[in-house]
């Protein structure tokens, strides 16, 4: 007797991980699970990830090392604590601890409600290094101890507000990648564009080249608004590095936090003549 057509079955009222749907594998119908289902469809398409610069190609600060008893932040969104980080020529970054327990976190902006997946690809790895997050209610919740190659936890709690590692005194890791995902599939992971990967990164931190010139008079104010990369998500803390003056008596740039915020160039002339400024200016926004 041939079965039902596909049209003929009857509809399941609500589907769980154990619930059976028929499946045509290209010589006729054939039953699988729900949970096969989203296994396979896993391999076949990527979630979106939650952390940004998640494969750690961008780094505005532009050092090779980086090295912090504190938190401190090594290349874009990732601080460390009592960690060097080092950014290899290959893109990955490897991270020891200093003295005692270490730690690289990224904290989200936001949180992220219900289950999560965590994938961590390790490149290197002595000692031991394991992988933690915080939860909604800023709960530390252990995900696993960290092996070299991919490793892939979900989360036991809901919610999702920061990831880190716990780099125990000794250890050190070489990281490739990590990804973060919500549900409990984990996907594929896809490098992200490096442009857009930057304005994400520079809503946090940017960095500004800055050159302005003018024929100068006496003791008079010359202002110039900076433009900015993208809008920065809370008034940031500006510092100033000086590369060149020529003609310049005084100096400073002020951060006018008036709709969504700007930067205002403010160049006193030492006299009349051609005046010349050079500098770069750190806006940061980061979250410690």
């Amino acid at each position: 007797m041939p079965g039902k057509q596909v049209t003929e079955l009857d509809a399941l009222p609500s589907f769980t991980d154990t619930s059976l749907l028929p499946v045509h594998n290209g010589a006729g119908l054939k039953k699988g699970l729900l949970s096969q289902l989203a296994s396979y469809l896993g391999t076949k398409f990527s979630n979106p990830n939650l952390l940004i610069n998640p494969d750690f190609k961008i780094n505005q600060r532009a050092k090779s090392t980086y090295s912090s008893t504190g938190a401190g932040c090594t290349v874009d969104r990732w601080v460390g604590t009592n960690v060097k980080t080092v950014v290899n020529s290959d893109g990955t970054v490897s991270v020891s601890s200093l003295s005692g327990t270490g730690y690289y976190t990224q904290h989200e902006e936001n949180i992220s409600y219900g289950k999560h997946t965590y994938s961590i690809y390790v490149q290197a790895i002595t000692g031991t290094v394991k992988a933690f997050y915080k939860s909604k209610d800023s709960k530390d919740v252990g995900l696993g101890t960290l092996k070299q190659g991919l490793n892939t936890f979900t989360s036991s709690d809901d919610g999702f507000k920061s990831f880190f590692l716990s780099i125990a005194g000794g250890s050190s890791v070489t990281l490739k990648y990590a990804k973060v995902e919500q549900g409990t599939v984990a996907t594929s992971f896809i490098a992200p564009n490096m442009a857009e990967e930057l304005v994400k990164c520079c809503r946090f931190y940017q960095i500004h080249q800055v050159m302005y010139t003018t024929y100068g008079v006496a003791d008079q104010h010359y202002y110039h608004k900076l433009p900015l990369v993208t809008v920065l998500r809370v008034n940031p803390t500006v510092s100033v590095t000086d590369q060149y003056n020529y003609n310049v008596k005084t100096k400073k740039i002020e951060w006018r936090s008036d709709g969504t915020g700007w930067l205002n160039l403010d160049v006193v002339a030492q006299s009349n003549a051609q005046t010349v400024c050079q500098l770069i200016c750190a806006c940061d926004a980061e979250i410690y």
